[in-house]
């Protein structure tokens, strides 16, 4: 079938589904017994069902807000949209950072999303951490969009980072301008220049037709060949953010988005929650015929497999990271009883 043939078959045909779903990472799948179900819980729409062992996701109910994604801590759930990945270097570029979607451009200087929902804590924390200005959320066309959820969902994560990193933390840097605000305001998009208006139009064109062609060129269906380990992104983000920060007291601030693995006396150190671990936060050593775990704090997603997993109840997971070693690749190893010889 060529190109042409397969553009014409999908236009005739329902819009693709807004994201992917990997289901060797997904939490269900690695490991039978895991309750997780926190995209179900985060979907509005109630597009997603869970099934023994995996997630479904029904296309007719999806309106493609994303939120679903902003929430896997195993990034199972992974927008087809490349936008969101490209941000940071964006953000990095720009003195005022805004975001906004397709039907809410007001200005033409801001980041332009698939859909706001798709914005998690960690996203919301490592951008504001590396704006001076803070960031400003446009959620101005929601109301007249099917995902009119979404500042409700921004909102929530919102108060969530201001809970765990205090309301004069990097939680009041991010601002959400709804349409009752930005008319209270008098902003309009007769504000910037008609140069920069049209050259997000002609962003948004060009990125259609790049997303499209790519995803035409396949002819057959790839065969999923996924990492086992796997960091999911807005992790990695944050986990740079913390690396770059030149200020100690905003580092020291971030640390409560990460999280602390302990194990108690009745660990026997077999191993199977590093073979489980779906981040590769947990890892098996060995030395001098001691058995060990190390854990690397800033690696975690904090999803607790490894808790479900262990049969022993012997390991603890918490929320936050002591103070201490601001390093990111910093191990803690938690360590066995000799073993001993036969």
């Amino acid at each position: 079938m060529s190109l042409v043939d397969r553009l014409a078959d999908r236009l005739k045909n329902s819009e693709p589904a807004a994201f992917e779903i990997i289901f060797r990472r997904c939490l269900r799948s690695r490991f039978q017994g895991s309750s997780c179900d926190r995209c179900a819980r985060e979907c509005p729409a109630e597009a997603i069902r869970l099934e023994p062992g995996r997630i479904a996701l029904d296309p007719k109910r999806c309106v493609g807000c994303l939120a679903c994604t902003a929430v896997c801590p195993a990034e199972a759930l992974v927008g087809r949209d490349s936008r969101l990945a490209a941000a940071p270097t964006k953000v990095a570029a720009v003195k005022t950072v805004s975001f906004c979607c397709e039907k809410a451009i007001c200005t033409g200087e801001e980041i332009i999303l698939p859909c706001l929902g798709a914005l998690s804590e960690e996203h919301l924390a490592a951008f504001a951490s590396r704006s001076r200005e803070g960031i400003s959320l446009h959620l101005t066309m929601c109301g007249d969009c099917r995902a009119s959820f979404v500042p409700g969902i921004l909102a929530r994560r919102l108060q969530t980072l201001a809970d765990k990193l205090g309301r004069d933390g990097l939680a009041s840097l991010v601002r959400l301008i709804t349409q009752e605000e930005e008319a209270e305001a008098g902003q309009s998009a007769g504000a910037s220049s008609r140069r920069s208006f049209f050259r997000a139009f002609w962003n948004i064109s060009f990125h259609a037709a790049t997303e499209t062609i790519t995803t035409l060129q396949a002819e057959t269906p790839k065969k999923e060949n996924h990492a086992h380990k796997h960091q999911p992104g807005r992790l990695t983000l944050l986990r740079q953010a913390l690396a770059d920060s030149g200020d100690e007291t905003a580092s020291l601030a971030m640390l409560p988005l990460f999280f602390t693995l302990t194990a108690r006396a009745a660990c026997n150190f077999c191993g199977g929650c590093a073979g489980l671990c779906p981040t590769g936060a947990l890892k098996n050593t060995r030395v001098e015929g001691v058995k060990q775990l190390q854990f690397t704090w800033a690696r975690c997603s904090g999803c607790g497999l490894c808790l479900e997993f262990c049969r022993k109840n012997a390991l603890s997971l918490v929320t936050g990271r002591l103070p201490g070693s601001l390093e990111v690749e910093k191990d803690i190893i938690l360590q066995a009883e000799p073993v001993l010889s036969q």
